[in-house]
């Protein structure tokens, strides 16, 4: 029988903070937690990966990172639980990445906001950092109280510019920087499971083998993953992705394949990508992949992963990058 653990999932209210893996205490005072007797296991929420008793107490937070050729090397990237990349205008990727489990020192460069980018965000019910946004985000953001949005336009102080690096590309964060701005606004950080996670589902010999991925999001821009003992290393435009921050290649033990309708927006400028819904898709793990269906019923529900029995997929414990992509896509397996 397959051993399979799921996240622990707390009962709580809209006050109630979502937390990590480390036993830094967060000062927000309207935290409801479950005490666990000292043997208990605990497991990130976002990972799946077993922690230490007692430690699910980290506010967790969101960035939206550029990926354009001149913001590369990032920084921080290594240290995100999930990473979220899709297309900006222009053809360009963008990222958003959960931080949790890791604290690092320097996060970016942040860039501007897209209304898909919320909608992510929504979805985890987590406040993200970015520097302005597009006319309907900066509309969706002002329009909706719950949101808890942290913009560098009206927050300079949580952010920094790297003057070694041409703007707009050297703008950065940190952890502490953005956690203390969570704790001092109090923010209400709402319980948003991730999914499921299996340590040993992907050992089945039955699954299809697939040992690297290739996509082409454009003629300006492709990524591939390769596989090695249990994780995908990452390269951008024929390039290993490295991070700045400590010099560690982008690795991840899940990949997931989202493939939806992406589609000039009505300004003609930016992008409208469809979340909403359900569509098709792959998940990549210890060196298998498996055909997906994604469903995703509102604009604040989870989006669920089912194989084509419709029985919910579970993940690899570890980190995990999301790609969302349009139907057309060109995707290389082998």
């Amino acid at each position: 029988m397959k051993k399979l653990f799921t996240i622990i999932l707390f009962t709580i209210t809209l006050s109630t903070l979502i937390v990590g893996c480390e036993t830094k205490p967060t000062s927000i005072d309207d935290v409801s937690e479950e005490k666990f007797s000292s043997t208990s296991q605990e497991y990130s929420y976002y990972t799946g990966e077993e922690c230490p008793d007692f430690a699910n107490d980290k506010i967790p937070f969101m960035v939206m990172v550029e990926n354009s050729s001149e913001a590369r090397p990032q920084s921080g990237l290594s240290q995100a639980d999930i990473i979220y990349e899709t297309s900006a205008e222009g053809g360009i990727p963008r990222f958003i990445a959960l931080f949790h489990k890791n604290s690092p020192s320097i996060i970016g460069p942040v860039r501007s906001v897209r209304p898909y980018f919320i909608s992510i965000a929504k979805e985890y019910g987590l406040p993200f950092a970015h520097c302005g946004g597009s006319v309907e985000a900066l509309t969706t953001i002002l329009n909706t109280p719950t949101l808890n949005s942290i913009n560098e336009i009206t927050n300079g102080a949580t952010f920094w510019r790297d003057a070694s690096r041409t703007a707009p590309h050297n703008l950065y964060t940190s952890s502490e920087n953005i956690e203390k701005f969570i704790a001092d606004k109090g923010f209400k950080i709402t319980k948003s499971p991730f999914i499921s996670f299996d340590s040993i589902f992907y050992d089945d010999k039955e699954l299809k083998p697939s040992n690297s991925l290739r996509i082409v999001i454009n003629k300006y821009y492709n990524t591939s993953y390769s596989y090695n003992e249990g994780l995908y290393t990452k390269s951008m435009d024929d390039k290993e992705s490295v991070d700045s921050y400590n010099n560690e290649s982008l690795t991840f033990s899940n990949i997931i394949i989202q493939k939806t309708s992406i589609i000039p927006n009505t300004d003609n400028v930016h992008l409208d990508i469809k979340l909403l819904g359900e569509g098709e898709g792959y998940v990549l793990s210890k060196g298998k992949i498996i055909d997906i269906t994604w469903s995703k019923s509102s604009e604040d529900s989870r989006t669920i992963l089912y194989d084509k029995d419709h029985n919910e997929i579970p993940l690899s414990p570890g980190k995990t990058i999301w790609h969302v992509i349009d139907t057309s896509t060109e995707l290389k397996f082998e």
